[in-house]
């Protein structure tokens, strides 16, 4: 009996204690006492600076209907700490940033980082250049199985999707092949040889960069038309790349004093621009005549109390009236990552919507 009135008695002391301290107990989230877990939280410096980010790393999920609402960047990178980097996307202005595929593939799989990866139109599947056990690999990741496929053997790539998301169409050992996703078969295809190709829109044409030009083929590989810009041969092209209605091509040209970078039309072709340096950081907007350089605000900004600011800006700019707009890049420093280099726009579709 006694032993009855004591329980009772704790229990009605502990109700009271907790009316007095606020009728609950201590959260440990949200608290401004509660210690993170670094260990799991590396990034937790970034996120106590700014509290409206989540802590927990943003997965990007296939076929959510709010992620792919929009058009994609997609991009390498690593959070805090992390020794390996994987790919993530987010919207244009940089913010919604989802980790694409675990870090744990790339510690078995080692991508090539100048094999740029090709992601399929319907957002499923992405193309990757690397190696399993020091063999070179071509493989997919399906992003709903989350899970490797393997296609084919190395060399460079130039992957290219048709619009059906069904073939990816690239080079490997030499040769040139077809792999059809729907029936997981590999076609060797008739070669078009090139430095890069581009499939342009309508999957009617390829584009093969060649030393100082083009050539453009129909997509059974036959030359429809040959474009020579006369560079001296000392001269390279390199980092090229397509508009998304595929009427630019854009590259760069090295062995000359200063690098230049250049905007082509490609039906007619001429150069409608060139400027000194690379164009890092520089990809074709899904708005037509329009590209978007990606990097930092100019050297010298100070702020209120004179000290050097460093922030991420994306520079729009229209190729044929030279006019600028810059807005800064959205969740800079977020779980530790920093700066955008986007391999392409993906989810395109979504641009019309």
């Amino acid at each position: 009996m006694f032993f009855k009135k004591y329980s009772m008695f704790c229990v009605l002391s502990l109700c009271a204690s907790l009316v007095l301290s606020g009728c609950s107990e201590p959260s440990s989230q949200g608290s401004e006492q509660a210690e993170v877990d670094v260990a799991k939280y590396p990034w937790a410096k970034e996120h106590k600076n700014h509290p409206e980010w989540p802590l927990e790393i943003r997965e990007e999920v296939y076929g959510d209907a709010d992620t792919f609402s929009t058009p994609r960047l997609m991009f390498w990178n690593k959070y805090k700490y992390s020794e390996v980097r994987t790919l993530w996307s987010s919207r244009l202005d940089g913010s919604d940033r989802r980790r694409i595929i675990p870090e744990e593939v790339f510690m078995q799989f080692r991508p090539v980082g100048l094999h740029k990866p090709s992601r399929s139109p319907d957002n499923r599947y992405i193309a990757i250049s690397g190696y399993i056990n020091d063999r070179a690999t071509r493989q997919l990741y399906d992003t709903k199985e989350q899970k490797l496929i393997t296609m084919s053997g190395g060399g460079h790539p130039s992957f290219n999707w048709t619009s059906d998301s069904d073939n990816v169409i690239f080079y490997a050992d030499g040769k040139h092949y077809n792999y059809k996703v729907s029936t997981a078969t590999l076609t060797q295809r008739e070669i078009i040889y090139s430095d890069e190709l581009f499939l342009l829109p309508g999957d009617k044409e390829f584009l093969a960069i060649k030393h100082d030009g083009f050539w453009i083929h129909k997509f059974n590989g036959e030359v429809v038309r040959k474009v020579d810009f006369g560079f001296p041969k000392e001269w390279e092209m390199k980092n090229h790349r397509i508009s998304p209605d595929g009427k630019y091509l854009a590259f760069m040209t090295q062995g000359r004093p200063k690098a230049h970078f250049h905007w082509v039309n490609i039906a007619t072709p001429e150069i409608e621009h060139s400027e000194k340096g690379e164009g890092n950081g520089v990809i074709f907007s899904l708005d037509e005549d329009v590209t978007l350089k990606f990097g930092y605000n100019p050297r010298g900004e100070v702020d209120e109390n004179n000290k050097p600011v460093t922030y991420s800006i994306i520079t729009q700019t229209n190729i044929l009236t030279g006019e600028q707009q810059v807005i800064r890049t959205k969740e800079m420093r977020m779980w530790g990552l920093r700066s955008i280099a986007p391999i392409a726009i993906t989810n395109q579709k979504a641009q019309s919507n």
